[in-house]
């Protein structure tokens, strides 16, 4: 189905109107309506930050005992890292999975000041489980190679590099767990999605459906 037909199809309706400058807005209001995704990247998180914390924490404690500065001169090239290359990484592993699911009108969009980026499917229409491959997918791939490569190379101070991209990484999900809380939280919907690149929006459209009881 384009985006065209969705608009014109009986059964569909508007049910949100998304400008890309709200998107944490929207992010927030999703979360604190859930019960599902919104616990599962807390959990994330909540293992991201701890593992950060408690790295960074040894790093500094180490390093001083030592009168050395390799752990912590590897954590924090792991979080420059972090913060600059992996958010670019983390929009081209969204884009490929865009590509996996058969969408191709893709562009890359950010808001600096927010420090918010993101990749657009100009006008190709999406359902709930496409749209949680194209979510999920930074997450899972990401997730995978760091915590295989700290198997790896574990007790060698690159370890120190990895594991700042494993705890920081779980914070730049937030916008993608929040946009899947939109759709759970619409049980008795079937929702669509896509975006219009020259508005700057996304558009959701649902139509009703039966739950069993």
């Amino acid at each position: 189905m384009t985006c065209e037909e969705l608009k014109q199809h009986t059964d569909y309706s508007i049910i949100e109107e998304l400008d890309h400058k709200e998107i944490k807005s929207l992010v927030i209001v999703e979360f604190r309506n859930n019960r599902g995704w919104k616990y599962i990247a807390m959990a994330y998180q909540f293992i991201g930050l701890m593992v950060f914390s408690f790295f960074m924490g040894y790093s500094v404690v180490s390093d001083l005992m030592d009168g050395e500065s390799e752990h912590l001169i590897w954590f924090g090239f792991g979080t420059l890292f972090s913060l600059t290359v992996l958010v670019v990484l983390h929009e081209l592993i969204h884009a490929a999975a865009y590509l996996l699911i058969g969408a191709r009108h893709l562009s890359f969009g950010m808001q600096i000041r927010k420090y918010l980026f993101y990749v657009l499917s100009d006008k190709d229409v999406l359902n709930y489980n496409q749209f949680k491959i194209v979510a999920l997918a930074p997450a899972v791939v990401i997730s995978i190679l760091t915590l295989a490569a700290i198997v790896i190379f574990y007790q060698q101070p690159i370890l120190y590099f990895l594991l700042p991209i494993f705890g920081l990484h779980s914070l730049f999900c937030s916008g993608d767990f929040g946009l899947l809380c939109f759709f759970q939280n619409r049980p008795n919907r079937e929702i669509l999605t896509f975006d219009a690149k020259s508005e700057g929006k996304t558009y959701f459209y649902g139509k009703e459906i039966k739950l069993n009881t």
